[in-house]
This record gives C-alpha cells, structure tokens and sequence, in this order.
C-alpha cells in the first residue's frame, strides 16, 4: 500500500495535470524579477476560464487564493534578482521559500530554474536537488524550468540540448519540466522522447496573434508535450479568457 506521502504527492499532481496527463498552466511569475504586475483584471479573466492550473509568485498565492481555489497552484520558489540590479554574471538565483513553507500557502507543486551546460551548472542543478530531498518528505511535487545553457545559450537551443537538460532534471529527482520549444513543433518530439517525466512547452516572447499561440500549443502536444506554461501571451493577450479556453481545447483535445 503507498505511504501517506506518496499518496498526497499523487493527489497534488493531479492538480496540475488532469486525467489524460496533459496541463495547460498560466505563468504569472514575472513580477518577481521584471517589476510589472499582471493586471487584475488579466488574473480574473485567466481564473474565471479555469486553467488546470497557474504559476505564481508568494503574493499573487496569497492574495488571491479565492481566484484560484478551482486550479492548481504551482509557486515560485526560486530568485532574489530582477531587473532593477546589475546581475554579477552566472547564476544568481536562490532558494526562497522551503516545502513547508509551499504547503502552508497551499501549493500544489513548486518550481524552480536550472541552468544545465552552464560554467557554473552546479548551483542550480544542487538546488534542484535539495529541494527534491526536501518536497519528498512531504509530498510536495517538483517543477524544474530547464533552461540549458542558461538565458546567455552557453549552450545551444538544439532540440539534443533541450532535450538532454530536460532528462538531467528528471534524474535528479524532478517530477516534471517547464522548457522551450527548440524551433519548429516538430522537433519538440525529440525532447518529449528524451525526457522520462512529462514536460511541458514555455511560450517564449510575447506575440500579437492568438493563432500563432494555440498553434505552438496544439503542434508541441501532437510532438509529444504533457501541455503547456505560457505567460504574457495568456494574460497579456486581448482576450485571456477565451486564449485558455482555445489552449485547453488544443491540449486536452475538447472540441
């Protein structure tokens, strides 16, 4: 019979990912590092079209709870830079809130970035680490944002190297990745075949055109994805509601 912790940990994924194992997630993190806030109004809209979950920062968690009562909630635990300071170059990032700490605001799972095939992979593969060790104890899913080499691509942004970070993740313990699409949706298959956990596609920078957002959606799911974690292109868009009502359809096949 599965322990206590196994059970729970099941229960809180299944917050996430819905009965077909696919998710479509809202990012609204940004704030922590970039300073400007998702609009009210944005947050309404993305909770009252009911994604299978949002990624959040502590303050959107905390202050909207009644918003999100009816999804999954995946918090930022990782940062401590924005775009205000001079970053010193490599990683700079930092543990910032602990599992116990997730489970009291009521996350479900928790994320945090790693920067694989960077000079100085160590601190964010270490983090990634710890905080498995940790959230296992209590049942806590794990999120990594893979970013292999890093925002400067000390690597490159093939489909082998994206691929190759997504598995390192896995290995250590997390129970699914957040990763861009290397290019053409296509070739997102060759990340979905690298990685043994289910992983899901970023959206990248901001476009004008919803079609070209549920496209990218519909096109990395058919290549393989567990589903999606777009940000701006969701709450940033004319029309949020309706831009996750298009992504659950494309991910979850609905009509």
């Amino acid at each position: 019979m599965p322990s206590a912790v196994a059970a729970g940990k099941r229960r809180r994924a299944r917050h996430v990912f819905g009965p077909d194992g696919r998710a479509v997630i809202v990012a609204m993190d940004h704030p922590a590092y970039l300073g400007a806030g998702v609009p009210a109004a944005a947050v309404d809209a993305v909770a009252a079209a009911g994604p299978d979950a949002v990624l959040a920062t502590w303050h959107l968690a905390r202050s909207r709870p009644e918003a999100f009562a009816g999804c999954g909630l995946i918090l930022r635990v990782d940062g401590g830079i924005s775009d205000l300071g001079e970053p010193a170059g490599g990683d700079t990032s930092s543990l910032l809130y602990r599992a116990e700490e997730a489970l009291v605001l009521g996350a479900d799972a928790v994320i945090v970035m790693t920067f694989p095939g960077t000079p100085d992979e160590e601190r964010s593969l270490g983090r990634l680490a710890r905080l498995v060790a940790e959230c296992e104890r209590v049942g806590l899913p794990v999120v990594a944002e893979s970013i292999p080499g890093g925002w400067a691509r000390t690597v490159p942004w093939t489909a082998e190297n994206i691929g190759r970070g997504a598995r390192i993740a896995i290995e250590l313990g997390a129970d699914a990745v957040k990763t861009m699409c290397p290019g053409p949706v296509e070739e997102f298959a060759e990340v979905a075949a690298a990685c043994p956990g289910p992983v899901v596609a970023l959206g990248g920078p901001k476009v004008n055109d919803a079609a070209q957002v549920v496209d990218l959606a519909r096109g990395v799911v058919a290549a393989g994805a567990a589903g999606v974690a777009f940000g701006r292109n969701v709450w940033g868009s004319d029309d949020p509601a309706g831009l996750v009502a298009r992504l659950r359809a494309a991910v979850h096949g609905n009509p």
